[in-house]
């Protein structure tokens, strides 16, 4: 027998990737900076590219903030690079990114929208657009320095089109010049949780997995994202205090959450979860005494555990770091899948027992908790700039979704009443033998 010869040997299989590096001030402020880089087929770095500097990120500005940083939007110029270049280069007869024309990029948005993502569901038309404007400003950006060389030009990248305002005035702007075809997804993403389902779940994190019991709280009662709840400091952090409570007369008034940084928490410089946005949040006045009560739960909790007094997380791993988004993602669905959904299955009311068996076909992941506060916010009359501002988004889009579909909700959901207080209450004096 001859020897075996690799056609296409992993040291010479090349393709981009997004290669970030973590790094943190002397105070402790955390900030990335990515760069789009080849690998060989062994996931080694051979060479370091400067694509990073066409990602358009602060050109026309004369300050950039320290965590600014467009690693997000390189994983959409790294798919188009891949596809065009390396899965489809031979065919295009290109081997640089100079060779790129029009009809290319559109093949490659088209395949962008009609993949099939792992779970058999398809990008919806926001993260599509959110590519097509991406790479589309990174190749003008190469257009406008390497011109010259560069087969598509600045000009037909955009076009000129007439918008209507919210006011009835129309104005001009340049929009990419092209349009792909997607599919939209029948199924939605299984997220909606009964109020009485939450009246059951909460208690019963306190007991079952105290140690995400209050993540779970700020995302249900203060709608915080589960990555950002992780990022929340103890009182005793040298960082100052994650929750800034008000009292008068010795009764809760408000509670306010420090999401303004992302800060090192590990003394191993893991990362924990991402601020989507920074901001000092409010809990929603309704929710404070719920949240009020949850937290002294959880600081009776803690007094029996071991954690890194220098960083003082609130959520600690079973290592006493930190904990991580993931590892509170894994530790949340084990108690959906060994508590919650037994104790709803064997329930006598037919609307907990048809929730339960529906746990056994979907996935309840913790996104769920912040739909359910985002629901409640609709419930009670709260207009877009409101919920806007107590989900901490970015843009409306997302409110004026939810304000769309207020009719259905209220048809399916009940406001939370007083009586989670009570037995989280009840919980106390059980677990940690309080009157």
């Amino acid at each position: 027998m001859g020897e075996i010869i690799e056609l296409n040997p992993p040291e010479k299989m090349q393709r981009y990737a997004v290669y970030s590096i973590r790094n943190h001030t002397d105070e402790g402020l955390l900030y990335t900076r990515s760069f789009i880089v080849l690998k060989n087929g062994y996931g080694v770095i051979t060479r370091f590219t400067r694509f990073h500097e066409f990602m358009g990120v602060y050109d026309n500005q004369t300050y950039r903030p320290l965590t600014a940083n467009p690693e997000g939007k390189m994983y959409f110029v790294v798919a188009m690079l891949n596809h065009v270049l390396i899965d489809h280069g031979a065919e295009n007869g290109i081997r640089h990114v100079f060779g790129i024309t029009k009809p290319m990029l559109a093949s490659f948005f088209d395949a962008y929208a009609l993949e099939a993502l792992a779970d058999g569901s398809h990008r919806n038309a926001e993260r599509v657009k959110q590519c097509i404007s991406t790479v589309t400003l990174f190749m003008y950006k190469l257009a406008w320095k390497y011109g010259g060389y560069m087969k598509i030009k600045r000009a037909e990248l955009y076009v000129e089109r007439t918008f209507m305002t919210k006011k009835g005035k129309q104005i001009k702007r340049k929009v990419p010049d092209f349009q792909a075809t997607g599919i939209v997804d029948a199924n939605v993403i299984f997220r909606d949780i009964p109020t009485k389902v939450i009246e059951i779940l909460i208690p019963m994190a306190f007991r079952y997995a105290p140690d995400i019991a209050l993540a779970m709280c700020l995302q249900a009662f203060a709608g915080l994202r589960a990555s950002e709840a992780m990022n929340v400091r103890q009182e005793s952090s040298p960082y100052g205090p994650g929750l800034i409570i008000t009292e008068v007369g010795g009764k809760v008034q408000g509670i306010k959450i420090d999401l303004r940084k992302e800060l090192v928490l590990r003394s191993d410089g893991t990362e924990i979860g991402l601020i989507k946005k920074a901001r000092m949040q409010d809990v929603y006045p309704p929710f404070v005494g719920t949240v009020a009560m949850a937290y002294q739960l959880h600081k009776q909790y803690l007094q029996n555990v071991k954690y890194e007094p220098e960083y003082a997380p609130m959520f600690v791993n079973s290592k006493g770091m930190a904990m991580s988004y993931e590892s509170y993602r894994l530790k949340f669905k084990k108690l959906i899948n060994e508590h919650l959904r037994p104790e709803l299955i064997r329930s006598s009311d037919p609307e907990l027992k048809i929730y339960g068996q529906m746990l056994y076909e979907n996935d309840l992941g913790t996104h769920a908790l912040r739909h359910w506060f985002t629901v409640q916010l609709v419930l009670r009359g709260e207009d877009i700039g409101t919920i806007q501002s107590y989900r901490g988004d970015k843009n409306p889009e997302t409110a004026f979704q939810y304000l769309q579909n207020k009719g259905e909700l209220v048809r399916e959901l009940e406001a939370a009443g007083a009586e989670l207080i009570a037995e989280l209450m009840k919980i106390g004096g059980d677990v940690y033998g309080n009157s």
